[in-house]
């Protein structure tokens, strides 16, 4: 049986406000509890306070990149936690081969995210139904 996606922690980790708002925006919609992070040397500190059963995880950003707080998740005994990884940049084939490889990397999301696959993706990875109705509509389109 499907569990709630009241029962779900999802952190976004993004240093670009707009994109964690509506990251988040998207996410709340569908029922799921969230935690941002704007890098991530502040995702570590949350992750400190309550791990988070999924992450949604920026490459790029400055303090620490997003491959650097894969690797010091895994070392902090955290790599079980599933990752989303989110990109604006284009990288070539064996890059996205290489980040793949890591154990707790279940996806790859170019931005703008497709929506219904993102979202898709997230209830298929912590095991939750889609139940809302507001769930159904459109979401908002990225800006930039």
């Amino acid at each position: 049986m499907a569990q709630s996606p009241a029962d779900k922690l999802v952190m976004i980790v993004d240093d670009e406000a707009d994109v964690r708002l509506l990251i988040e925006f998207n996410i709340k919609k569908e029922g799921f509890r969230t935690v941002t992070a704007a890098n991530g040397l502040d995702a570590l500190a949350k992750v400190k306070l309550s791990l988070p059963d999924l992450i949604v995880l920026d490459l790029m950003m400055p303090a620490q990149s997003g491959f650097e707080f894969l690797r010091e998740m895994q070392a902090q005994g955290h790599g079980s936690v599933p990752v989303l990884i989110a990109t604006a940049r284009s990288l070539d084939s064996s890059t996205v081969q290489v980040i793949r490889q890591e154990s707790n990397v279940v996806d790859f999301f170019n931005k703008p995210f497709d929506w219904p696959r993102f979202i898709g993706v997230l209830h298929q990875r912590l095991g939750t139904q889609r139940g809302s109705p507001r769930a159904k509509e459109r979401a908002p389109e990225w800006d930039a």
